[in-house]
């Protein structure tokens, strides 16, 4: 039985009841004139303003609030450059906000800045950005900067490139060449198709650690973490080893880092495997279909901090739920009793790990998971790519509640020791239970999560007020 249901309907409850309308921006005029498929919230870092920019294929109107929530601009019939096609990320200085754009193909690059105080706006058609046998991995923000994160195809060769409105403004490279890249079979192995692996899987991810993530996101074969100056790439393609490449931003440096995933045999076939970062922690998993290894390390210098291990036949004695199979053809909730079961599915699926934390403990959840297909989240219809570009949190609360998954989640301490006890809710499990519950929530239009200062902002569309309602979750 799930015996979380107690504590589920008691946060139903009290959430449906305390839950307030935290802003209501009216949109009723502006949606006369064009009906928007999307919506951009922009939170400015300098002065805690906010700007909803509404878009629809052509052309975008907008309202801006001072942190009183206070309105104090207004935007109408701003254009889309004509070869923008997806949102990739959006940029601010002082009353001026710049929404930048890219093809179908992300080869050709445009922006359209609006100021809300002239209530102008300038488009930039053309970027001029030649990616010269390049493949583009992420568009990051850092510093309010847009920058776009490449790899070539021909050499082991890194590349940032950071934006303006008007174009590129700095250009940097990370060679990687002198460092050593070894498959399962210790053969030299270039740095592009490690990054992209398997192309029937999602590779690439950009892990942000401030939310619970899902086990979809954690399982990509090339995660990226960027914290302040630095952006550190993981990748486990290869089950023997997990590398690890940290790029120092400011500096222009880098460092290369490889270790061999406990649990890893020579002759092992069908075996798996994957890491995640959390704060100052690496974590590794690796799999077969008799045993499970996960271990953590110190991420600064890889020393060996604990191991735990499940072995096929007995009782797994670190986990604090059931095996918990969730999202499959005939049952959405099943709980496994077969340590055998949960190691068949896990290693035969894309496994990975999660972490996040409540107070001093830590919560980890160990996994494989499959994308559920039907969306009760409305996702930006604009083709958004990168939403951590400008901290839109869409994305990854759609990932967190819409997978198939096969996971376990386990209690710590912050020494690494197991702890007894119910896994507590995070903030993604409480906006879920209050969208539940909330008949607006149904067929939601125009949704939106991000963070404000400390808090998550939920937003969705009334339709039949014409307002745009955003609720505060602490």
């Amino acid at each position: 039985m799930k015996y979380f249901l107690v504590i589920y309907i008691f946060f139903f409850i009290t959430a449906l009841n305390a839950q307030d309308k935290w802003l209501i921006s009216d949109i009723k005029t502006e949606t006369e004139s064009f009906y928007p498929k999307d919506i951009i919230p922009i939170v400015n870092q300098d002065n805690n303003n906010i700007a909803l920019l509404f878009t629809n294929r052509k052309v975008i109107f907008g309202k801006l609030y001072n942190n009183k929530k206070e309105l104090i601009g207004t935007l109408n019939n701003i254009k889309i450059p004509k070869k923008g096609r997806i949102i990739i990320g959006a940029i601010y200085n002082n009353h001026n906000y710049t929404i930048f754009f890219s093809n179908n193909n992300k080869t050709h690059f445009s922006s359209v800045t609006v100021n809300f105080e002239t209530r102008d706006f300038s488009i930039t058609e053309d970027l001029e950005i030649e990616l010269k046998k390049e493949k583009i991995l992420e568009f990051l923000i850092r510093k309010n900067k847009l920058q776009i994160l490449s790899v070539s195809k021909n050499s082991d060769i890194l590349k940032i490139r950071t934006l303006t409105s008007k174009g590129v403004s700095d250009t940097f490279d990370f060679d990687l060449s002198n460092q050593t890249i070894t498959d399962n079979l210790d053969n030299d192995y270039p740095l592009y198709p490690l990054l992209y692996g398997n192309p029937n899987y999602s590779t690439v991810e950009i892990i942000n650690n401030e939310v619970p993530n899902s086990l979809e996101q954690s399982n990509a074969f090339t995660k990226l973490y960027l914290n302040e100056n630095k952006l550190i790439i993981t990748n486990n393609i290869f089950n023997k080893f997990t590398y690890i490449i940290t790029l120092d931003l400011e500096n222009k440096s880098y460092s290369f880092q490889s270790l061999k995933n406990k649990g890893f045999g020579k002759n092992q076939y069908g075996s798996n495997s994957n890491s995640f970062i959390y704060n100052d922690k690496l974590f590794t998993i690796h799999s077969t279909l008799d045993s499970l290894n996960f271990s953590a390390y110190k991420l600064k210098n890889l020393e060996f901090l604990k191991s735990f291990k499940i072995i096929k036949g007995q009782k797994i004695d670190f986990k604090n739920t059931p095996i918990i199979q969730e999202g499959g053809e005939l049952d959405s909730y099943r709980e496994l009793e077969k340590t055998s079961k949960f190691l068949r599915k896990i290693t035969q699926s894309k496994i990975g790990i999660t972490a996040y934390s409540n107070n001093d403990d830590l919560i980890i959840t160990l996994g494989a998971s499959k994308e559920i297909y039907g969306n009760s989240f409305s996702m930006v219809n604009f083709g958004l790519i990168g939403g951590i570009a400008y901290g839109l949190l869409t994305n990854n609360f759609y990932n967190y509640n819409q997978t198939k998954s096969t996971r376990i989640q386990c209690l710590f301490d912050k020494e690494l020791n197991h702890k007894q006890g119910i896994i507590p809710l995070n903030s993604f499990d409480k906006i879920q239970d209050f969208k539940l519950m909330n008949k607006d929530f149904i067929n939601p239009i125009l949704q939106s999560l991000f963070k404000y200062k400390s808090s998550f902002i939920l937003g969705n569309y009334d339709k039949k007020t014409g307002e745009y309602i955003l609720y505060k979750f602490d």
